[in-house]
């Protein structure tokens, strides 16, 4: 399937969005559901029908039919909104959020959402991802991409649960928009090895949504989710940063601050700070002949055998050991 067909593809309409005053069967929709995967309640759903559901190992897409409203429900699913074409009218845990063309949504689990019926121009398209599916396709190769990573991926575990979504101001990303229509370009007219490409191109979505919050401004005065900005400022300041310059940074008091970090992602300042240092030293351990001094100095280590202590405590070798592994 081409791009071109797949825009053809998305913008006919079905029988149930010719039709102004179908209904639907709420209880045979939910069989559905249930035969597909564990998948939770619906509370209300005379806009959902039974052809806006096609599985897919772990990933459902589904094209959100327009001229409905699609009233609150939730389910236990992680659900990404993409914005293909248009623009929609959500809610989600209560706020009205206007979503425009390219722009995302990620809604956490078990978070009531509705959306307000789309004209014919308005595609957007809702991916469905099981927790399964994240935890064995997509975490082992996202974790270790910085403290946003582990924000996302505590969130989806259930160790976070105050924010329901994160809106991702992506219209104008032209790697996202790509991604995107690859994965459905796939997803509806599978090859033989599909399953390889929609967990590649899964992957590749997340990583760029992840990149496109890291370059948005630290200190948006609208940001949803503070937590985010102190993540994104650990990662750009780790060498460097202190509770109290953080705190100050914030205009938090530190203690605050460090509560405050250790409710919103289960760690604290100071494991995180090594956790960030830990993963650069890594990288430049395997992917340089920096010596191992340099490599530490750079990390934001003064004190080398604290470094060396550290190191061993974490990896169970001494970095010289660790470098080996890939001569």
């Amino acid at each position: 399937m081409t791009p071109e067909h797949l825009d053809e593809f998305l913008r006919q309409e079905n029988d149930y969005e010719k039709d102004p005053s179908a209904t639907f069967n709420l209880t045979a929709f939910n069989e559905i559901l249930l035969h597909m995967t564990s998948f939770p309640y619906i509370e209300d759903s005379k806009a959902f029908t039974e052809h806006m559901i096609i599985s897919a190992d772990g990933v459902i897409a589904s094209k959100q039919d327009r001229h409905h409203a699609v009233l609150p429900h939730a389910h236990n699913w992680m659900e990404l909104a993409y914005m293909y074409s248009g623009h929609a009218d959500l809610t989600i845990a209560g706020q009205k959020i206007s979503l425009v063309q390219g722009q995302c949504i990620l809604i956490n689990y078990n978070v009531s959402h509705s959306c307000a019926p789309c004209g014919h121009d308005d595609i957007l398209i809702n991916l469905l991802l099981s927790r399964n599916y994240l935890q064995t396709n997509f975490f082992n190769r996202f974790s270790d991409s910085g403290s946003l990573a582990h924000y996302l991926i505590a969130s989806l575990n259930n160790e976070n649960r105050e924010n329901g979504y994160i809106h991702f101001k992506s219209a104008d990303n032209r790697r996202l928009s790509v991604f995107m229509r690859e994965f459905l370009c796939e997803y509806y007219d599978k090859s033989i090895h599909y399953n390889d490409y929609l967990d590649s191109l899964t992957t590749l979505i997340f990583l760029e949504l992840s990149d496109i919050y890291k370059d948005e401004s630290i200190r948006d005065a609208s940001e949803h989710n503070e937590i985010l900005s102190i993540l994104r400022y650990i990662e750009g300041n780790y060498r460097n940063c202190t509770l109290k310059s953080t705190a100050e940074f914030f205009h938090m008091n530190p203690n605050y601050l460090s509560g405050y970090i250790h409710k919103h992602t289960g760690k604290t300042f100071k494991s995180l700070i090594q956790e960030q240092r830990m993963m650069l030293a890594t990288r430049l351990l395997s992917n340089s002949d920096l010596p191992v001094t340099d490599i530490a100095l750079q990390a934001g280590y003064e004190n080398i055998t604290f470094f060396y202590k550290k190191f061993r405590q974490l990896h169970g070798c001494s970095p010289a050991e660790y470098r080996k592994q890939f001569q």
